[in-house]
């Protein structure tokens, strides 16, 4: 618990500096005209690669990919600072997971899991704009991922065969895992829309180990990175 709030402190450090480094660049640039308020709306998809963090030092796990779909709405309060609510589909998990149990046959099986989740993300932002065509932004905000489904390909040895199988492992997991994301990206200008390319980083904060459901009492959490590619469409003036 103590590592976690660390890395979440440092992810907020990060972010604080850089919401700082723009502001002494607005005040610098203020003879500029501001923009206005705008809206935007569209979708962004793109690939995941999600591995879990486990308290036991058996349970070392491997990256898995996936994938995610969003549909979007940013408010641009002005030319530099702005917010963002993001709710879609998005896929998490982990590979060569050590379960371990004491009361199957299949004890030590390395399983590979993964989670089809609804995802909704709040995320500040901040834009250093640079030229007409394209501008950069660094991005933090909390995030929910409410699981739907999840599965588990699991690989063991029964009373001394080897065994695959593949299992719903829903109920393995928490409903709901909360995290905070924290990323960059550039938008670039098209005129008839904004393409949006996003880098980012989800931390998760919450145990996701339901009722032993992993196969111990570890404490098992997220982490992943997504790399999207999105189109926007300006409402308004």
């Amino acid at each position: 618990m103590k590592k976690g709030l660390k890395n979440l402190g440092f992810l907020v450090a990060v972010a604080t500096i850089c919401a700082l480094s723009f502001g002494n660049a607005q005040a610098q640039d203020a003879a500029k005209p501001e923009k206005k308020t705008s809206f935007l709306i569209g979708v962004k998809g793109g690939l995941t690669v999600n591995k879990f963090q486990v308290s036991s030092s058996v349970a070392e796990t491997e990256y898995y990919s996936g994938g995610q779909a969003l549909v979007f709405g940013h408010l641009n309060f002005n030319s530099w600072v702005g917010t963002a609510l993001e709710v879609g589909f998005s896929q998490s998990g982990t590979a060569r997971y050590n379960y371990q149990s004491n009361s199957v046959p299949t004890a030590n099986a390395l399983v590979d899991y993964r989670l089809s989740n609804v995802q909704a993300n709040l995320l500040t932002y901040f834009k250093l704009p640079i030229l007409s065509v394209y501008e950069p932004r660094v991005f933090i905000g909390p995030s929910m991922d409410a699981n739907v489904y999840a599965t588990g390909n699991r690989e063991g040895t029964t009373f001394g065969s080897t065994t695959k199988t593949r299992t719903d492992a829903t109920n393995s997991f928490k409903a709901m895992d909360w995290a905070m994301i924290v990323g960059a990206g550039v938008d670039f200008d098209l005129k008839f829309a904004t393409l949006l390319l996003d880098v980012r980083y989800r931390h998760g904060i919450t145990d996701i180990n339901n009722a032993r459901g992993l196969g111990s009492n570890a404490d098992v959490r997220t982490r992943g990175w997504a790399f999207n590619v999105g189109l926007g469409f300006k409402i308004g003036k």
